[in-house]
């Protein structure tokens, strides 16, 4: 009976293995398929007038400047029988554009370079259950976001809301779609479109992600960010500024008429950690005052974005609005506020709690375009509004700053386009406030040693050309 059995599993376990090696062999399901992608732009701008007198921040710069930008994609997915579509998407970035706002005292400004920008997998079924996805790329209210593609390019990489190829001289630059997390790794829902409306939600518990492993790490507590290594989650102890952001965003596509219209609305918040004065070893406790969360010092970022792009045969309308908030409400002092009591004479007697500025950035883009055959001509105009920026923390003094761009592309061929423009930036200080000192009494090098470049307004006129190639 015993041998008898053994022969029939030996039987069935064969008919098995051939089952499934028939099932393998006849299935059209294929494997991921890789292939590579990209583009390349670059630019050469030629100030024609500009503030360069010392303290500006243009002061002592050539009035020729060139910039590139360079994305390759790597990219790859495969559509099973079943349904599901299985992708993966990294992209390399290399390029000189501004990364940061200038430096206050003597304008300086640093510059991006190559580096991995997103990277992630994904399962989709559109039709039904939507996508996920994971890895290192942006939020969704950032990923969704519309109405900043039409202008005179058609590309934000290139436009006067870009963060790539930007000619401007002026202390700060306007950008629409800020990225609260820098990307950090992420888990991502896309819903189905539905009556073309559709959702969007992800998560990061640490906006530096898994990425940041590498020589000279140690543990989760080295550098001003969390780094999630040697198998360690994200640290509460050390001197990130927040954890746990999280995204949602909406949108709605179709037409009206002859024209087509999407529609998008996104939101990003995070938690802020109170300040850390040292980094904490692995195992210990924080001292007493480090990272505390309290009223003085807990104030959640948060970013509001809506958008709208519409086509309606050779026009092409776009705009695009976002709000940011770094310490909402202000963060609470020490000093004396607001005036609330006087005395008979007129002399105060009481005051408010003191509060900074909430630090309230308000950036919109308006762009529109008109395209006959292989030219398109478009106009641009962007604007930004930074509250605090001069550097008094007390008072709710907003700097402006416009960007105007008039110009036109011609399209050489599939891929490859060449752009010309005019472009007028004007930034006002709003104020003019000096820190330490009454004035910009000239220091070594002809800057003030209390200079402040954004509290000074700016003007500049600039001649633009750029190119794009895309594969």
């Amino acid at each position: 009976m015993k041998k008898l059995l053994l022969q029939t599993s030996a039987f069935v376990a064969a008919g098995l293995l051939a089952h499934g090696a028939y099932a393998q062999t006849a299935s059209t399901d294929q494997p991921i398929q890789m292939k590579l992608g990209g583009q390349y732009y670059t630019g050469a701008a030629a100030m024609i007038s500009q503030d360069d007198q010392p303290g500006d921040a243009a002061y002592k710069r050539q009035p020729v400047g060139f910039q590139d930008y360079f994305l390759i994609r790597f990219l790859g997915s495969t559509t099973f029988s079943n349904g599901i579509t299985a992708g993966v998407f990294t992209r390399l970035n290399a390029f000189s554009a501004p990364n940061a706002a200038a430096s206050t005292t003597n304008g300086f400004q640093s510059s991006n370079n190559t580096t991995i920008k997103d990277s992630y997998i994904y399962l989709r079924n559109a039709q039904s259950w939507g996508e996920v996805r994971i890895g290192d790329f942006s939020d969704v209210r950032r990923d969704d976001a519309v109405g900043t593609n039409a202008g005179v390019t058609g590309d934000q990489n290139t436009g006067a809301n870009s963060a790539a190829i930007y000619f401007s001289n002026s202390p700060v630059f306007n950008l629409t779609t800020l990225n609260l997390d820098s990307r950090g790794t992420k888990i991502a829902y896309y819903s189905p479109v539905i009556a073309g409306f559709h959702f969007a939600a992800s998560y990061t518990p640490d906006k530096a992600g898994g990425h940041t492993n590498g020589p000279g790490n140690i543990g989760d507590n080295n550098g001003l960010t969390d780094n999630q290594t040697n198998g360690l989650t994200p640290s509460l102890l050390n001197n990130a500024t927040a954890y746990n952001y999280w995204s949602l965003s909406t949108g709605w596509a179709g037409t009206v008429g002859p024209a087509k219209v999407a529609w998008t609305a996104g939101y990003s918040t995070a938690s802020r950690k109170g300040a850390c004065s040292n980094k904490v070893a692995l195992g210990n406790d924080a001292l007493s005052n480090d990272c505390v969360l309290t009223p003085t010092n807990n104030a959640d970022p948060q970013i509001y974005n809506s958008g709208v792009q519409v086509n309606y045969g050779p026009y092409e309308l776009g705009f695009d609005y976002e709000l940011s908030q770094a310490f909402p409400n202000g963060l609470m002092g020490t000093g004396a506020g607001v005036a609330t009591a006087f005395n008979a004479v007129g002399v105060p007697i009481s005051f408010s709690t003191l509060k900074t500025n909430e630090m309230v950035n308000k950036n919109l883009d308006l762009n529109l375009s008109y395209t006959i055959g292989a030219i398109r001509m478009g106009v641009e105009w962007s604007r930004g509004e930074y509250e605090g920026l001069t550097g008094d923390a007390n008072v709710k003094r907003a700097v402006t700053n416009d960007v105007i761009q008039v110009g036109a592309t011609y399209s050489v061929g599939p891929g490859v386009n060449l752009t010309g423009m005019i472009q007028q930036t004007l930034y006002d200080a709003g104020g003019a406030y000096v820190p330490n000192g009454a004035n910009f009494t000239s220091g070594t090098g002809g800057v003030a040693a209390n200079n402040n470049v954004f509290a000074k307004n700016f003007d500049s006129t600039a001649l633009i050309m750029e190119t794009s190639f895309r594969w």
